[in-house]
């Protein structure tokens, strides 16, 4: 009874937040699935779902596609009326806006893509979401009933990152202990909790309305007023451009930057500014790895107005570790840049965190971990800060959940 409350406290909450918020989306929920739908697409697939992931489908059979006749052959076409309940990000040209599936199209896209992949010989792993231009997918291994994302490997050989909230039963337990491979739904219960606190929110832009992934909370979204203009910036995971394999440029962040003009009140006496010249210092590990000082941000020279539209933009960068940051500053002008009323001034941009969630890694290391210990290995470097673990059972990787 404990999973049945939690999968349906779990897409009340959604569903909640939807109908308030973001109303398209909500009328893109399907009803839940009928025990009949969920057993075809069991025998579709030739293995059974995990209890806590049936159970989710019974509440809701993920999102109504933009054209039920097209069904999967929607996802290759931008669409306007395209509607991704588990958000996305954009930058440059790159967009990602994810889309929860309903069992027909898990078993048709499975079908479609996984053979495709250098997967492991019996590997029972399914697409839930994905994006509509198939940038990015996410997986259900109904072995272990971990989710997870393909990385920018995943073509080549399927490599993928866990990405659901860890906890020591997906790696110590099994189904005649009572492990629940809850794994989907600890991740939507993340990702409820963070649209019910605010931490994302609905970004309209030119193309499309989209759940926007910049967390939005103190916390994680950095601010800094100068002269009277206000920034404020925050940055996202981009596992899908991101691998655990090479050393360089492993990890990807994508970073979103809002800047405005706040009133003469606010301690200056501007009407407005115009932005000339920025300047980024990006850190891995609290060491300077890069910095950049150039003209305009993305092409674009900025004039702010007092009382005027915020002015966003997003950009990228790679960072080699799973823990780093991006500060700088931006150069303004009083008045415009053809127009000066004033000596230019430098606007502040606060420290953002470039953080890899450590869920990504976790489940990867405890997994190496059972290899090892089958093996009656002792230690194993995991390489978490250059330094040897003595992995013993439970207490151990519960102190790396910390980490």
């Amino acid at each position: 009874m404990a999973l049945v409350l939690r999968a349906k406290q779990c897409w009340d909450g959604i569903r909640s937040w939807a109908v308030s918020n973001f109303p398209d989306a909500y009328k893109s929920l399907l009803p839940g699935a009928s025990e009949e739908e969920i057993e075809e697409a069991e025998e579709k697939l030739g293995w059974r779902l995990p209890t806590s992931v049936r159970l989710l489908y019974r509440f809701c059979n993920g999102q109504e596609l933009p054209d039920e006749s097209n069904d999967y052959q929607v996802l290759y076409s931008e669409n306007d009326n395209y509607v991704g309940i588990l958000g996305g990000y954009s930058f440059y040209e790159y967009y990602v806006n994810m889309q929860l599936f309903p069992l027909s199209l898990v078993v048709k896209m499975s079908q479609r893509f996984l053979p495709r992949l250098k997967l492991p010989t019996g590997s029972k792993r399914i697409i839930i979401a994905a994006c509509c231009n198939l940038n990015k997918f996410f997986f259900l291994d109904c072995d272990d009933g971990m989710v997870y994302v393909g990385t920018r490997n995943l073509q080549t050989d399927g490599e993928m990152m866990s990405c659901a909230p860890f906890h020591v039963s997906n790696v110590l337990g099994d189904d005649e202990s009572g492990f629940q491979k809850d794994a989907m739904l600890r991740w939507l219960e993340e990702y409820r909790n963070c649209l019910l606190n605010g931490t994302f929110h609905v970004h309209q832009d030119e193309n499309m309305c989209s759940i926007s992934l910049f967390p939005e909370d103190d916390s994680l979204c950095t601010e800094a007023v100068t002269c009277g203009v206000q920034v404020r910036c925050s940055a996202v995971f981009v596992p899908e451009h991101s691998t655990l394999k090479e050393e360089n440029d492993k990890y990807m962040f994508s970073y979103r930057v809002r800047m405005r003009l706040l009133p003469s009140r606010a301690g200056h006496s501007m009407e407005s500014c115009q932005l000339s010249c920025r300047h980024w210092v990006i850190k891995a590990d609290d060491q300077a790895v890069n910095e950049v000082r150039g003209e305009a941000v993305v092409g674009m020279y900025p004039l702010l107005q007092e009382n005027g539209e915020e002015f966003v933009y997003e950009s990228c960068t790679p960072l080699r570790s799973c823990s780093g940051s991006i500060e700088g500053d931006f150069t303004f002008v009083p008045g415009s840049l053809g127009k000066p009323k004033g000596a230019e001034f430098i606007a502040i941009v606060a420290r953002v965190p470039l953080l890899v969630p450590r869920f990504y890694m976790i489940f990867k290391l405890c997994r190496l971990y059972l290899d090892l210990q089958s093996k009656e290995s002792q230690q194993v470097s995991i390489g978490i800060q250059t330094t040897d673990l003595l992995l013993s059972p439970v207490k151990n990787i519960q102190t790396l959940c910390t980490y």
